[in-house]
């Protein structure tokens, strides 16, 4: 049996976890669930699955709970809570699935009280890759990716020599711009970037799907993941979603992973790892015609994933700085303050004023986030509609 807990419970990785749970009640049992403010979910959340410790995002909101609960779980909030959900003793796999950065420092304490941590929150690895490996090997535990690509990636590498692999490639969907000239992609809406055509995710990680930043930040995770340098890193457009990463190997050939668009079977994946059940996703149909189609990314149209390559090269604490950038350009799109096309710019103008250092240690990517947002905010300021 799995002690499972869940950080970011309430949201789309979170809300599909729960449901592989309902899919295994005998293989893996929910103890402890960490939510932001969607009151409501979380409190039926809490009522289906009992889980003995609760966090949610205010002291406020733990009373409320409280009150209304039908059992009474140790109810905390804010960062302490989210921490003592990360290491709870009766734990021994963590879901990772709280968006941000404000994920890194749970991630962190998971992976150094030595869980297992199925990993959602590619930010963790993003804003401090060196960090999280270390706090891997100093707790003894696990990590594995629950992105689609990764978690691709995870099977096709397993007990592969580095030796023999030439380049790794993820896929991406291209998202709702993708046939889009530039001049046009340049002035789309909210709303035309939120239409993704494949997937139902957050706003935030669909806008990141719009200007391929979400791959960027994908390329950066999987060198850190498994020990690759940028240029071992590729991207392929396949607006079809169902081969989810490839493998090229020395002698020239390549091995795909394919399965229907559907995170519950990464999440599944990670969870249950090495075990393969049936789960609460349609076997693929190899008896339906289908057509795939591969292309290159433009980056004239979409510089966002260039931007995550030259973090990627720079090393140190650059790609803390692209993800804070990031994070605050996506915030002040989404509330209407600046347009799409903006928000490259803000990255691009936030990497080039603040210097990377070594990410030595989670106070120094922290400060580099810190000072990103204040340089990103400001940019922000002055070119707001």
């Amino acid at each position: 049996m799995k002690n499972i807990s869940i950080l970011g419970s309430t949201g789309s990785i979170g809300t599909s976890a729960l449901d592989v749970v309902v899919a295994h009640p005998d293989r893996i049992r929910i103890v402890a669930l960490a939510a932001g403010r969607n009151l409501d979910l979380i409190q039926a959340q809490c009522e289906q699955f009992k889980p003995k410790l609760v966090s949610v995002s205010s002291s406020e909101d733990a009373a409320l709970l409280k009150k209304y609960l039908s059992y009474k779980p140790e109810i905390m909030s804010g960062p302490d809570g989210l921490l003592a959900c990360a290491v709870c003793s009766e734990a021994d796999t963590v879901l990772a699935a709280v968006v941000g950065s404000a994920g890194v420092a749970s991630t962190e304490a998971a992976l150094r009280s030595g869980k297992r941590v199925c990993q959602a929150n590619k930010e963790s690895l993003v804003v401090g890759g060196e960090l999280m490996r270390a706090a891997l090997v100093h707790g003894g535990g696990e990590l594995l990716p629950v992105d689609s690509e990764h978690a691709a990636l995870h099977q096709l590498l397993a007990d592969r020599s580095p030796d023999t692999i030439r380049e790794i490639r993820i896929t991406a969907s291209g998202g709702p711009f993708r046939n889009w000239p530039m001049k046009r992609i340049i002035a789309a809406t909210r709303e035309e970037a939120l239409n993704h055509p494949t997937w139902k995710m957050g706003p935030k990680i669909t806008i990141d799907s719009a200007t391929l930043m979400n791959k960027g930040l994908e390329v950066i995770e999987a060198a850190v993941l498994f020990g690759l340098n940028a240029s071992q890193v590729r991207v392929t457009i396949h607006p079809q979603s169902q081969v989810h990463a490839m493998v090229g190997f020395t002698d020239g050939t390549y091995q795909l992973q394919v399965c229907a668009n559907d995170m519950k079977l990464p999440i599944q994946y990670a969870l249950l790892y090495p075990e393969r059940m049936a789960g609460p996703v349609p076997f693929y149909d190899w008896d339906t015609s289908r057509m795939w189609t591969f292309e290159p990314p433009d980056l004239e149209r979409f510089p966002c994933l260039a931007l995550a390559y030259t973090a990627l090269e720079s090393g140190g604490t650059a790609p803390a700085i692209l993800n804070a950038a990031n994070e605050e350009a996506v915030a002040s799109f989404l509330n209407d303050s600046i347009g799409l096309w903006d928000i490259q710019a803000c990255i691009r103008h936030t990497l080039e004023t603040e210097a990377p250092v070594p990410a030595t240690d989670i106070e120094a990517v922290m400060e580099a986030d810190r000072c990103a947002r204040e340089i990103a905010k400001k940019w922000i300021g002055e070119h707001a509609f």
